[in-house]
């Protein structure tokens, strides 16, 4: 793109630069010319070339916009879908039960931490955290899920507290929590189809670091990593892909 626009710049450049060489002020008698007469050529064909090369800058300009902003209109293509994710049961950090049936109708975005995590964890809350601030008010139909992976610590008051350290918005972004630490990591293995490996007395736990994208029938659509910092930009490409397809007729 920017060896075209050189290109086409320096077409028009050489023109202009052409066109300022100086021409006869004699006519074919011998006669000497008004200067103004002799002048009016050049400053017509000056004024000719400079609009050409504003047109071809235009032109130019507006096809690399084009090209860098091209997404949805360029791309129509569904998000595919994926799987199902299965009911759950769980207890959000202010004491009440949240399950599948209650983010029906939404699209939502869902991570997976811990909140004594000395690794990943803050950094795919801040990024979730990031995430949470770029959605308007006109998108009240997004919500964003942590899990925590270690439910028998993280008791609803440690991650009340956790959620206050990021500032998330309870009424977009729910943590939740239970008592059967084994049934949350098949959750999360079968039902969103992310690795999980227990900790040990030697090993800690180890997690998968991806965002998954669920649409509002429950279906998981797609999957980003985390710790990528291009990931935010796709994320919200999919929430708003995904409200617009369940809007649709």
């Amino acid at each position: 793109m920017r060896s075209g626009f050189r290109t086409a710049w320096g077409i028009a450049g050489a023109s202009v630069t052409r066109t300022m060489e100086p021409i006869a002020t004699a006519s074919p008698a011998g006669e000497r010319l008004d200067p103004a007469t002799a002048r009016a050529p050049l400053l017509l064909r000056r004024g000719l070339w400079v609009g050409l090369v504003v047109v071809l800058t235009g032109v130019a300009a507006a096809w690399a916009w084009s090209w860098l902003c091209g997404t949805e209109a360029e791309n129509p293509t569904p998000l595919p879908v994926i799987a199902a994710v299965p009911d759950f049961s769980l207890i959000e950090r202010d004491g009440r039960t949240v399950t599948r049936a209650d983010l029906l109708g939404q699209v939502w975005v869902a991570d997976f931490i811990f909140a004594n995590c000395s690794g990943p964890c803050p950094t795919l809350t801040a990024r979730m955290r990031s995430i949470e601030l770029a959605l308007t008010e006109r998108e009240p139909d997004v919500k964003l899920v942590s899990f925590t992976l270690d439910p028998l610590r993280d008791t609803p008051e440690v991650l009340q507290d956790y959620a206050k350290r990021f500032h998330a918005d309870p009424k977009r972004w729910l943590f939740l929590t239970g008592n059967d630490e084994p049934a949350v990591h098949a959750l999360v293995e079968k039902g969103f189809l992310l690795p999980v490996i227990p900790a040990t007395e030697t090993n800690p736990l180890i997690h998968s670091n991806y965002f998954v994208v669920v649409d509002r029938g429950g279906r998981i659509r797609a999957f980003h990593d985390g710790l990528d910092p291009n990931s935010k930009p796709r994320v919200l490409r999919d929430i708003r892909k995904l409200l617009r397809e369940s809007a649709a007729p």
